[in-house]
């Protein structure tokens, strides 16, 4: 059950209000009928839509919404039945970035088909969202009310994401996906994966697979290629970014685990608090071309495993006293 849709749901009997609240919304005072809408892409060779398609039938006909403002009402009168959901999407681009255009416009009328039309098929993503939210159950009826109603919605932002560190805390495969559902249902579009920092180094390298390892906390916290792939994949069947974070050249000590000759103030103890932001104390060598050469070949193979146009190289808490007691930087 999405939770944004049902702690709305408790503020109104009288019509359904998707979250986020759209930019446009017309409603009237019609209650409808739908019982198993069915829901149809007209024109549409998109693999993505089919899939969203897919998804959200089958969400549909899982989920029984009751409002908890609504428990006592009865089965409402209804003035029609909804017939189909006819999506229709203008262009074939698939591009996922900071420019896609994720708006969309949804009309349900007081009886018989819905439309919904999008640009992109990431719009019609959210318009199938929206679509899901305004479904309610009253007294075992499932219903459609506020009909006839118009939508013109758009994102207010254009990166609209959280961040989440599998460094410091492993989190299996299972949950980014369950991550990334509830993002969908939020209309979120960018998941931060900060994937590796001093604690750990979770992700298989091709380049360097000692990294993983000397550097995951066991055998089963892990990435594979594979992961990573279906991972980026899942996102994008919900119009979500996987933009990916590598800290370099600070929060670099499990680097040193595996190649300790281009590190400076690897583990200093006591006293870490003078070299690092927090312990365990590590940053890249860069005096030794080793280290230089090791940073390149580190982006060149993930920059080709993960597929976004953005690609974090994380540069914070970098710390001078590091490199001013290496004899080898001053």
């Amino acid at each position: 059950m999405k939770v944004a849709v049902a702690l709305l749901g408790m503020l109104s009997c009288a019509a359904a209000f998707p979250w986020p609240y759209p930019a446009q919304f017309d409603h009237s005072n019609c209650t409808i009928k739908a019982d198993s809408p069915t829901i149809v892409a007209k024109n549409s060779g998109s693999a993505l839509l089919d899939s969203a398609i897919s998804r959200y039938t089958a969400i549909i006909a899982k989920e029984r919404f009751w409002p908890p403002a609504d428990y006592k009402l009865k089965k409402p009168e209804t003035t029609g039945t909804l017939g189909k959901l006819l999506v229709e999407v203008a262009t074939d681009s698939e591009d996922l970035n900071m420019e896609t255009d994720e708006s969309y416009t949804l009309d349900i009328p007081a009886g018989g088909d819905a439309t919904l039309k999008a640009n992109t098929v990431y719009g019609a993503m959210r318009g199938l969202e929206t679509f899901s939210q305004l479904l309610a159950t009253i007294d075992g009826q499932r219903v459609v009310r506020g009909t006839p109603l118009h939508i013109e919605d758009r994102p207010a932002l254009a990166h609209r994401g959280i961040s989440l560190d599998t460094a410091r805390n492993y989190y299996p495969v299972s949950d980014l996906k369950r991550t990334l559902d509830a993002m969908s249902y939020n209309k979120m579009n960018v998941l931060h994966w900060h994937v590796v920092d001093a604690q750990s180094w979770p992700i298989e390298s091709k380049t360097y697979p000692e990294l993983q390892t000397n550097g995951a906390y066991s055998v089963d916290m892990r990435y594979s290629y594979k992961d990573v792939s279906d991972i980026i994949q899942y996102g994008r069947e919900r119009g979500i970014r996987i933009i990916p974070e590598f800290d370099i050249p600070g929060h670099t000590f499990i680097v040193g685990q595996t190649f300790p000759k281009i590190m400076s103030c690897l583990d200093k103890q006591p006293g870490w608090d003078k070299y690092a932001a927090e312990p365990p104390s590590g940053q890249l060598n860069i005096a030794k071309p080793e280290a230089s050469e090791f940073a390149i070949e580190l982006v060149n193979e993930y920059s080709k495993l993960f597929t976004d146009d953005v690609f974090h190289l994380g540069g914070d808490e970098v710390n001078r006293n590091c490199w001013a007691e290496d004899p080898d930087v001053k």
